[in-house]
């Protein structure tokens, strides 16, 4: 058996910093590519029939609710800090749960802060990512961006621990003994 060095275990501890740099390094650059040259209301296809670049900007929270509120954007930015409050300590006290729940941890922490450096410096979201399902007859869903994908899939995977991975799981499959 092998035996980790420092080094090794060093890298394992900052690995979670450096994906966490990463996404919020992904989310920025390409919101930053879309402030430079994007032209709001435009779409690129990339799939014609299913996906397109669109350039647009979100000043209130998911699918543009709470938009018309002047208080809203004080309101988004005072939950946003406390929210990442939260989920570092929570990180910090459940990180040893497993991957899954830390990385979930991540995605969530990493898409928080690309959307909560977007309402500091600009005061709106930059969204771009946009998806048509008219094929299936549901039309074309909200415009969004990187950060809200992290978000959304690290709460899925934040619910698949607690659901079905953690010891306590109320659906984990369960060993028997005779």
């Amino acid at each position: 058996m092998q035996r980790t060095g420092t080094h090794g275990r060093r890298l394992i501890a900052a690995l979670p910093v450096i994906v966490l740099i990463l996404l919020i390094l992904v989310d920025q650059l390409t919101k930053l590519y879309f402030h430079l040259y994007g032209v709001k209301g435009k779409d690129i296809t990339v799939i014609p029939g299913f996906f397109y670049l669109n350039f647009s900007t979100n000043t209130g929270a998911a699918f543009g609710s709470l938009s018309d509120k002047e208080w809203a954007q004080v309101f988004f930015k005072i939950t946003t800090a406390l929210a990442l409050i939260g989920l570092t300590v929570f990180y910090y006290f459940a990180a040893d749960h497993g991957n899954w729940l830390k990385y979930g941890l991540i995605l969530v922490i990493g898409g928080a802060v690309g959307n909560f450096i977007d309402r500091l410096c600009f005061s709106e979201v930059v969204d771009f990512l946009s998806f048509d399902f008219g094929w299936l007859g549901a039309g074309r869903f909200a415009t969004f961006n990187f950060a809200d994908s992290f978000l959304c899939v690290g709460v899925a995977m934040i619910l698949i621990h607690y659901l079905f991975l953690d010891k306590d799981a109320g659906f984990r499959f369960k060993k028997h003994e005779n």
